[in-house]
């Protein structure tokens, strides 16, 4: 082994060719630092003093890694200064001096410090790029937030909204109470028929039951605040093409007496428009019977106008069950 070791010219170890890609400041720090080592007196942990010490030697001499010690010598790695400063003070001292180095520390240090700040194009491009980066997560950063608030903005008014919906059917609720407590009984349910035969003919409306009729208006009442809410809920919408879809399936699906009450109701919101609407579709799309119901119970809510008006639409209709009755009662 021994043999084997001085066949080889003494620190041939840092005689490291170079790759091409090395840049300039840290080929020429790895090629001083080979210089450098050269100059060291290394000693054994048994105190010996070879005159072939081994690159591992020199490694644990100088506190560092093997593999670290290979990367400082060929160039792809530039020692902190610190360490830097170890190696340049240990190899003055084995060297006798240091000016026997061939350079100063001040000059050293300074070679290591250009080889530490230059980069290969590569290192720029990604360095451009991480750049880049930070500028994308910087700007999906300010998105995310300017959502998050607008998500926020948007809860806020949701809730606003929310409470006065709850202000606004509390309200409802007061009025219909009111509407069903304040509700007179109408003059031709309040006695009993004499004479039921005769009077179907003269009214176009059997009278029923009192106890049938307390609970169809109560019935009633309560329909009629859950249609006038869902109302006012779709105009808070903007959404007049539901409202319509609405009415016309109120008119079709609801009591007159139930109509009535909508109608006396929407009145009371200030929705003149819906019931006029309400009103015409009702005339025009129910028979004779029904209007006429209707408008009675329209004039007993002191509603005469709105009573008029059915009757006046449903008699302007050609096709109304209405104008056709009164057409078959006219002479020939």
């Amino acid at each position: 082994m021994a043999a084997r070791s001085t066949s080889r010219p003494p620190f041939a170890w840092t005689e490291k060719e170079l790759d091409k890609d090395v840049l300039p400041d840290k080929r020429r720090l790895a090629v001083t630092l080979q210089r450098m080592c050269r100059f060291l007196v290394i000693t054994t942990p048994d105190g010996m003093t070879p005159t072939h010490p081994t690159q591992a030697q020199a490694a644990q001499y100088l506190h560092v890694s093997e593999t670290t010690l290979t990367r400082y010598l060929q160039g792809q790695r530039v020692p902190p200064e610190k360490g830097a400063t170890v190696i340049f003070d240990t190899v003055c001292r084995d060297a006798g001096g240091i000016q026997n180095v061939g350079i100063s520390q001040e000059e050293f240090l300074e070679l290591r410090a250009r080889a530490e700040q230059e980069r290969c194009a590569s290192c720029s491009r990604h360095r451009e790029q991480g750049k880049d980066a930070v500028r994308a997560a910087g700007q999906k950063l300010r998105a995310l937030r300017d959502t998050n608030e607008a998500l926020q903005r948007s809860a806020a008014e949701q809730a606003r909204e929310l409470g006065e919906l709850r202000q606004h059917v509390a309200t409802l609720k007061q009025e219909a109470q009111r509407l069903k407590v304040a509700q007179p009984i109408p003059v031709s349910e309040a006695g009993p028929q004499k004479d039921p035969d005769a009077a179907l003919p003269a009214t176009l409306l059997p009278v029923p039951h009192r106890q049938r009729d307390r609970q169809q208006s109560k019935n009633a009442a309560r329909a009629a605040r859950n249609v006038g809410h869902r109302t006012e809920e779709l105009l808070r919408a903007s959404r007049p093409d539901s409202v319509l879809a609405l009415l016309r399936h109120t008119a079709e699906a609801c009591t007159p007496l139930e109509v009535a009450l909508l109608v006396a109701q929407l009145r009371a919101r200030g929705q003149d428009g819906l019931s006029d609407n309400l009103v015409h579709i009702f005339a025009r799309d129910r028979n004779d019977h029904e209007v006429v119901r209707a408008a009675l119970v329209l004039h007993e809510q002191q509603a005469v106008a709105d009573a008029e008006a059915l009757l006046r639409t449903a008699a302007a209709h050609p096709g109304s069950a209405l104008s056709r009755a009164e057409g078959a009662r006219t002479p020939m």
